[in-house]
């Protein structure tokens, strides 16, 4: 896959983990993508619910104060449409299941590829 030119985007990245977010910055900053990040569930609602003008949201789901379902749970309730992909180490059917009952768009499982991140976003990104 080619870079995804994501030039006129803005994505709220919630990730408390460094070396994970580390990774993603890398990746979005190919991507030329406009990018804010918080560390934890109650930081992404309140920055959701400030600046609720983003494009896509990256949700971790181990999360240090609250699970990224819940979070997203809230986040859904302010704005049904924006597209939230998830993303998570765990690989059970089940937690995938609870993840987008939550009201994820997707689930990306970790470790994922520049690939992998760039497809699941292309695909669910709101022109």
């Amino acid at each position: 896959m080619s870079l995804l030119n994501l030039e006129n985007k803005r994505l709220l990245v919630v990730e408390d983990d460094d070396m994970s977010y580390l990774y993603l910055n890398q990746l979005l900053l190919l991507s030329k993508c406009t990018y804010l990040r918080v560390k934890n569930g109650i930081d992404a609602i309140t920055q959701f619910r400030h600046t609720p003008d983003f494009d896509m949201i990256l949700m971790d789901i181990q999360l240090p104060d609250m699970d990224g379902k819940q979070v997203t749970r809230e986040i859904r309730a302010m704005n049904k449409r924006i597209p939230i992909i998830a993303q998570t180490a765990s690989r059970s059917s089940l937690e995938m299941d609870l993840i987008i009952k939550a009201g994820c768009t997707a689930v990306i499982a970790k470790p994922f590829t520049m690939d992998d991140l760039f497809g699941i976003i292309e695909r669910h990104m709101v022109s």
